[in-house]
């Protein structure tokens, strides 16, 4: 992947390049985007560029034997962790990691590089659940840390929702952050920055990347805002009632529009969050929610958040597990009003 090949973020595209041609290239970047953005095929591109002999007017050749490598995603030096879990795909293993399942993610990451996790579960045959990074995991990036690179140059371990990880995993690859072997860099790919554990997050450089220009990331789903910031506004207003009044309109939106509606309430909340925390200029609000963004940064209490967040996963995961609708907006209700 060439950066000429990722769709938009531009200007990124360029500040990157640059770092690279200075030798300024950090050992752990977090790319933080929503999904669609585009952070797998910047981060692959990245990778390439930095590894291509015959990289030019700020990209790589595109046709080297290093480039063809990371274009087909089969470089020995590349290695890819996102979250997996037990499938009728994983074979006999009870502890799959992401090799177990790296063919499958080959072929959906050159089909379609702007996948969403939903897509990756179903191709991975996890719909019912939810995929983590284990501590399993971790020690498989920790044996490939300490190996040799293959081929003399540097090492990559791309990274796709950090967020997925779990605290014992996050642990052994903070050591790993902290104390990088020389010619290892760390590419996390984040759509929840705010969930990743902070001491990783902190020494990371946060990379923020912009939506694609007409691809629907901060228009199409803005249906559901008025649902989310009644719901919001009645939580905080302690009116149960309420709120219990709006899981009717919920329940009628249809199994995909529910899980619709909890991606985006997520994304809702992440602006939120990180208006309230002086981080405006990179929340993407638009003109519909920009006031009752920061009336809710305001008023909503800190510890709030991680806990709604997990709510709403545990909404779309119950949605996607065929959970009858009603108990599942009915609990959500019920979680979200004592969190406040």
């Amino acid at each position: 992947m060439q950066f000429k090949e990722v769709i938009g973020n531009g200007g990124l595209k360029k500040k990157l390049s640059s770092m690279v041609d200075g030798g300024r290239v950090a050992h752990a970047i977090m790319l933080i985007e929503e999904e669609g953005w585009g952070g797998l095929p910047l981060a692959v591109a990245l990778a390439q560029y930095m590894s291509c002999p015959n990289k030019a007017d700020g990209d790589s050749c595109g046709t080297c034997p290093e480039c063809n490598k990371f274009q087909k995603l089969i470089h020995p030096d590349l290695h890819f962790v996102f979250p997996v879990n037990v499938t009728a795909k994983s074979g006999s293993e009870k502890k799959p990691i992401s090799d177990t399942f790296l063919p499958i993610w080959r072929e959906l990451a050159i089909r379609n590089p702007y996948f969403t996790e939903e897509q990756l579960n179903r191709e991975l045959g996890i719909e019912d659940k939810v995929g983590n990074i284990s501590v399993a995991e971790a020690k498989e990036i920790l044996s490939k840390t300490n190996m040799r690179s293959y081929e003399g140059g540097n090492k990559y371990i791309i990274i796709w929702l950090p967020e997925r990880m779990s605290q014992e995993a996050a642990n052994k690859l903070l050591k790993m952050i902290e104390e990088p072997f020389s010619g290892t860099y760390f590419i996390l790919i984040t759509h929840s920055p705010e969930r990743v554990i902070n001491t990783i997050r902190s020494r990371c450089l946060s990379v923020q990347m912009l939506p694609i220009e007409g691809n629907g990331a901060n228009g199409e789903v803005s249906q559901y805002f008025p649902i989310i910031s009644e719901l919001l506004t009645n939580c905080l207003a302690k009116k149960l009632s309420a709120m219990l009044d709006q899981n009717e309109d919920l329940v009628n939106l249809g199994r995909e529009r529910q899980k619709e509606f909890c991606r985006y309430s997520t994304s809702f909340l992440r602006k939120i969050w990180l208006t309230k925390h002086g981080l405006e200029q990179i929340a993407f609000i638009n003109s519909e929610e920009s006031q009752t963004v920061r009336s809710l940064a305001a008023a909503l209490p800190e510890p709030f958040f991680e806990k709604a967040f997990n709510h709403f996963e545990g909404a779309r995961v119950g949605v996607e597990n065929n959970v009858n609708a009603k108990m599942v907006f009915c609990n959500l209700t019920n979680l979200l009003f004592v969190s406040i």
